[in-house]
């Protein structure tokens, strides 16, 4: 593999680990919802089910990336991951269906995590790129499955899981082939002590991050859904909102490219943070066309910017063999956050009767992550 192309081929982690294992699930919601009559509460579960699952693949990172090294993590999580969207277009039962997205988001963890780190090694630019990638999961299936549950309904929806599933798979090879080519950063033989506590202010902000965005990326197309009578448009609307927040993903690289470069503190993440509370909340405040679109275009260029400040952060800060136990105690912050967040908005969403409710706490959440975010300081040279 020709080197220029190898951080475009890794990215590819990122798009079966978070664009198509995690956001795709929003767009399958609500036909999943309609054909297996599940309440707000059980939906969300699912995707509490695949962030308890990355939660402890993020907890079991820390444990064993110094021993077992990014490489093998990352090709393992992504195989995974790939097995088991493919398992989930293959049953209807709700306790199978916990089960594979519990394991989906066990495998996405090393995937993402080890991902970002190997982007580390190849610079800054790399670490935006590298997270960008998920757009590309977005892009693709807000292009295809809102036309095709419109089309054939929404018992349609283990068709959808099978075709992500399918296209994850020559992604993953790619990926798994660019990672051999990049040198692996830990080693077991090396200490991986690094001043966490010096950390604090960027890691919370990652754990609000985490309780905040989830609620909106799992939950936006079935607001949507609920404030379109017409079901013809219902599809035009998602599936060019979801085109949009692809879109811009896979621009802001370009976007952001001054702000992240050479930053030590906690100003890209709270940058990123604010633009993303704000995308968050224009749903609430423009309940029309205009306000969901803005809020993609938002939303999309601002959200796998967080990842990617913290990852430069931990890299810019630290050195290159604390760079995986770094980003997975981080990750696992993020992974506990994003455990409660859908549960939590479909439970606010379930008693008030409405899930504007479930977003405004989101966004809320998401703004303070970013004043966090502000107070995070570079850290002390290490002696």
């Amino acid at each position: 593999m020709k080197p220029g192309l190898t951080i475009w081929a890794l990215s590819g982690g990122a798009a079966v680990s978070v664009g198509f294992a995690r956001f795709g699930y929003a767009l399958i919601l609500p036909a999943m919802q309609a054909d297996l009559e599940l309440n707000y509460a059980q939906a969300g579960w699912l995707n509490t089910a695949n962030s308890l699952g990355y939660l402890l693949g993020a907890l079991l990172t820390i444990l064993f990336v110094a021993r077992l090294g990014n490489r093998i993590l990352f090709a393992g999580g992504l195989v995974l991951t790939t097995v088991t969207l493919l398992g989930t277009g293959m049953t209807q039962d709700f306790q199978w269906l916990t089960l594979f997205r519990f394991l989906a988001g066990f495998g996405a963890a090393g995937a993402f995590i080890c991902g970002g780190v190997l982007s580390g090694v190849l610079g800054t630019r790399a670490i935006v790129i590298f997270f960008s990638g998920g757009g590309l999961g977005m892009l693709l299936t807000g292009a295809v499955l809102p036309w095709l549950f419109y089309e054939t309904g929404a018992s349609a929806w283990p068709w959808a899981w099978l075709v992500i599933g399918a296209v994850c798979v020559p992604l993953s090879i790619a990926a798994v082939t660019a990672c051999a080519t990049i040198q692996e950063p830990s080693s077991p033989t090396t200490s991986t002590r690094w001043p966490w506590r010096h950390c604090a202010a960027e890691f919370i902000a990652y754990f609000f991050f985490g309780l905040g965005y989830i609620a909106y990326m799992t939950f936006i197309v079935a607001w949507v859904k609920h404030h379109t009578a017409d079901p013809s448009r219902l599809a035009g609307t998602t599936s060019i909102m979801w085109i949009l927040l692809g879109a811009m993903t896979l621009v802001a690289p370009i976007v952001w490219r001054s702000v992240f470069n050479g930053r030590r503190d906690g100003i890209p993440m709270a940058l990123a943070l604010l633009v993303l509370a704000s995308g968050a909340a224009l749903p609430l405040l423009l309940s029309n066309l205009i306000g969901t679109w803005l809020s993609a275009l938002l939303v999309g260029a601002s959200v796998f910017m967080v990842p990617s400040a913290v990852t430069g952060f931990v890299k810019t800060n630290l050195p290159p063999r604390a760079w995986g136990n770094a980003l997975a105690v981080a990750t696992s912050l993020f992974a506990l956050g994003q455990t409660i967040g859908p549960v939590a908005c479909g439970w606010i969403s379930d008693l008030t009767g409405s899930l504007s409710s479930g977003l405004a706490a989101s966004a809320g959440m998401l703004f303070l992550a970013a004043l966090l975010a502000l107070c995070q300081k570079p850290l002390p040279p290490l002696s």
